[in-house]
């Protein structure tokens, strides 16, 4: 029988995309009172990797990154996703259509695991509806390499060169947390 090793925390990243920078503010605070200090948040980008939230959301979307300062125990993060997808519902109209579309993520020492209420093959069911996707490996000298599933926008060099100086910020918060030492750069 293997012996149970305590996973090392994660950092928590959390993906907004919106286009109203009155509703961008005032979930950033929601989330912050929810998860505490942000350590960084990344350049706002257009979203135009896909058509799939145009109907629901318009276009002209954004997209930022945003990143904790304090690390979480791996399996919270699906207790993240039902108080963002609790903060989506109370920031959409009328008509129920989300205003705000807020994607949670765990960033490892070994992957980007991006957690979502929609199943398919390649994810992994967490618990209460959540599953895991698996969006980005780490591998030594190349940083985050996609897989064929992952969504455009995470495959991007851009989103990668983010990530990748993530995890060098967090590197050593990462190490002390590691049952495995140092071995993973």
């Amino acid at each position: 029988m293997s012996k149970v090793l305590k996973q090392s925390k994660a950092v928590l990243v959390t993906a907004l995309m919106y286009n109203d920078n009155n509703i961008y503010n005032s979930v950033l605070e929601k989330l912050i009172n929810n998860f505490g200090k942000i350590e960084v948040i990344s350049d706002e980008y257009l979203f135009s990797h896909s058509i799939y939230y145009k109907e629901e959301m318009g276009e002209s979307l954004n997209k930022r990154f945003i990143v904790f300062e304090n690390m979480i125990e791996r399996d919270y993060i699906s207790d993240v996703k039902k108080i963002t997808d609790n903060i989506e519902i109370e920031y959409s109209d009328n008509n129920g259509k989300r205003t705000i579309n807020i994607d949670p993520a765990i960033l490892t020492l070994e992957n980007f695991i991006l957690v979502t209420n929609k199943n398919f093959t390649h994810r992994i069911y967490l618990k209460e509806g959540v599953f895991a996707d698996l969006t980005l490996l780490y591998k030594k000298k190349k940083g985050y390499t996609e897989l064929p599933w992952t969504y455009a926008d995470y495959s991007n060099d851009e989103t990668k060169s983010f990530l990748n100086k993530i995890r060098e910020l967090f590197y050593n918060k990462l190490i002390e947390s590691s049952p495995f030492g140092s071995n993973w750069k």
